[in-house]
């Protein structure tokens, strides 16, 4: 973990103070507002997987169902391979928690381990969104990093997390 002692405490402080305010209160939309806003400052990073050879893990043995938490919510990817050959994959990728939700529907390409996804139609006058999907040298464990995607989410939920194979 990067970060400070009191970068941890901070929204725990903060929340408190709020459920204070509602024990007083009694206000229940305050608490849902409070816990809607905290937000943890800091997540331990999972390790990342050993890249799967392309020769070990062909496109044509990817998973077609994966699910498991993200950082907020929980993600869910589904993928149907186009042409196995070449790696080309459609897939559906959304993320979703009380707070916020958000899908992105792509195309991608499975490259020595890791699977590149892109918008099948950009938002205009959005950020260039790429999600990296890298799967583990066994094909059942993944980890999802974005850049650029905000616009194809809410604001408090991304896409990274970590999925298994169903």
């Amino acid at each position: 973990m990067t970060c400070s002692f009191s970068a941890r405490l901070r929204p725990l402080v903060r929340f408190g103070a709020v459920a204070r305010s509602v024990a007083c209160s009694g206000a229940r939309k305050a608490l849902w507002a409070a816990l809607a806003l905290a937000q943890p400052v800091c997540w331990a990073q999972a390790q990342a997987p050993a890249l799967a050879a392309s020769s070990t893990l062909p496109a044509s043995r990817l998973a077609a169902q994966w699910e498991g938490p993200a950082l907020v919510g929980q993600l869910q990817l589904r993928l149907i391979v186009l042409d196995a050959e070449r790696g080309a994959v459609a897939a559906a990728l959304t993320v979703g928690s009380p707070q916020c939700s958000g899908g992105l529907d792509s195309l991608g390409q499975w490259q020595r381990g890791t699977l590149v996804l892109k918008p099948y139609r950009p938002e205009p006058d959005a950020a260039a969104c790429e999600v990296q999907v890298r799967v583990d040298a066994d094909g059942r464990r993944a980890w999802v990093s974005e850049t650029g995607c905000g616009a194809y989410r809410g604001a408090a939920c991304v896409f990274e997390g970590q999925l298994q194979a169903r």
